[in-house]
């Protein structure tokens, strides 16, 4: 078949699996070689990944320093997340959530693309699908990092504490008197039929009152603003990777898993709006969260800081004797309450889908590793681990023996939440006493 282009005639010439244009001159005589223009799309994509991934190395290589961190998070990171917290705060629901799941759709339109473009040879269109991706990808990431990766590199968070030269017995005083505070109010709470505390407030309600605790910090290291805290719809599935909550400052929300338990909800409020302030590394972000609930007047979120809490706390009592009949007494004297509902919370979290949580570990542990913790998730319990010393004598290299009973001396090393408890005894009660 012949067409008319100008002074040209176009010859469609069909070979099995293959289509040719030869292009003659008028007299179809000589062919002319005729040049196709070049797609330029998979190579602006390319380009533009590339550009894109300049300022996320940068800034990952520049976050490591301390002095620079402190002032990208007090001076940058705050303004954006001011910023896009007060724009995503006029939507009642999840702005994170929302993407993920418009991610997940458009996720999975492309894996049915991809699937069908192998079997039908489409490697252009597959490459375009995987350039646009990364594009996405680089734009989160430079986000991310804008709005959080400069925080995990900050200073020491400063942290009230006390109590560091306590003897088992002032331990074992301060333990007894939180010991009757947390039953008090545990059997003050009305509770559900698998025997959960209620959460007397509704949900806006409850993240209203714990943004007014954070209001009671008064050190610049924190931010000042910090957004309400969002319950995420989906929280089932976050259930089912053992996630109790998400901050995702890119967006400026904090995220909760509102299908957990309750009072497990509540300290991951405040766990998550400790991010929002600022504080990016995990154990941090837990140590603030768990002051904040306990100095708290408010007796529900005083108890949920209790829950979170209180066994780590009176492992002080037997630090340096495991046998300590006090520590035995203060277990046995928790109200059932309380144990029934640790009871509930481990049962509701034994029948999530093992491999799934799992895998959620595995992830957040690369997350962690990432962003500067040699330790991953166990970074979630820096700051929570006591321990002890045993002293030398340089003499002889022996452990030096307490002259009455003749044992090794053994020092107990407490921790920053225990040192928080110590702390907030002496404001209510003074120094207790020393054993004898």
């Amino acid at each position: 078949m012949w067409y008319n282009l100008g002074m040209y005639r176009t010859a469609a010439i069909s070979i099995p699996n293959k289509h040719y244009r030869a292009v003659f001159d008028c007299r179809g005589v000589r062919p002319v070689t005729v040049k196709r223009a070049v797609n330029m799309l998979p190579f602006i994509l390319g380009a533009v990944t590339a550009l894109l991934a300049v300022p996320f190395s940068v800034m990952n290589g520049l976050r490591t320093d301390p002095a620079l961190a402190e002032w990208w998070t007090v001076h940058v990171a705050q303004g954006y997340e001011r910023f896009m917290g007060t724009v995503t705060s006029v939507l009642p629901v999840s702005v994170f959530e929302l993407t993920v799941v418009l991610l997940v759709i458009i996720g999975a339109r492309m894996f049915v693309g991809l699937v069908v473009g192998l079997c039908k040879a489409r490697f252009y269109a597959i490459l375009k699908g995987a350039l646009a991706i990364s594009v996405c990808a680089a734009c989160v990431l430079d986000l991310y990092m804008l709005s959080m990766g400069f925080g995990y590199y900050r200073a020491p968070m400063p942290l009230v504490g006390s109590g560091a030269d306590y003897d088992a017995k002032q331990a074992a005083t301060a333990a007894y008197w939180f010991l009757d505070d947390f039953n008090a109010l545990s059997l003050k709470m009305e509770r559900a039929a698998d025997g959960s505390a209620v959460c007397p407030y509704g949900y806006r309600e409850l993240a209203k009152r714990m943004n007014d605790e954070y209001a009671r910090l008064d050190d610049g290291y924190f931010f000042g603003y910090s957004p309400t805290a969002k319950p995420i719809t989906n929280s089932w599935f976050l259930s089912s990777v053992m996630i109790t909550g998400v901050t995702f400052l890119p967006t400026g929300e904090a995220n909760v898993n509102v299908a957990a338990p309750p009072t497990t909800a509540t300290f991951t409020m405040a766990h998550e709006l400790a991010h929002t302030k600022g504080v990016q590394r995990e154990g941090d972000a837990n140590l603030i969260s768990y002051y904040v609930m306990l100095s708290s007047d408010d007796d529900y979120i005083r108890y949920c800081g209790y829950y979170a809490t209180f066994y780590s706390f009176i492992s002080a009592v037997s630090l340096t004797d495991p046998e300590n009949p006090d520590y035995a007494q203060i277990v046995r004297s928790v109200v059932q309450p309380t144990r029934t509902e640790y009871s509930a919370a481990s049962d509701y979290w034994d029948r999530q889908p093992d491999i799934l949580g799992q895998i959620g570990e595995f992830f957040n542990n690369i997350y962690l590793l990432f962003n500067g913790a040699s330790n991953g998730t166990g970074s979630y319990d820096d700051g929570r681990l006591p321990s002890t010393e045993t002293p030398v004598d340089p003499d002889t290299d022996e452990p030096i023996r307490d002259p009455d009973t003749g044992k090794p001396v053994v020092i107990p090393v407490y921790s920053d939440l225990q040192k928080i408890y110590f702390y907030l005894y002496e404001q209510r009660n003074g120094v207790p006493q020393k054993g004898k």
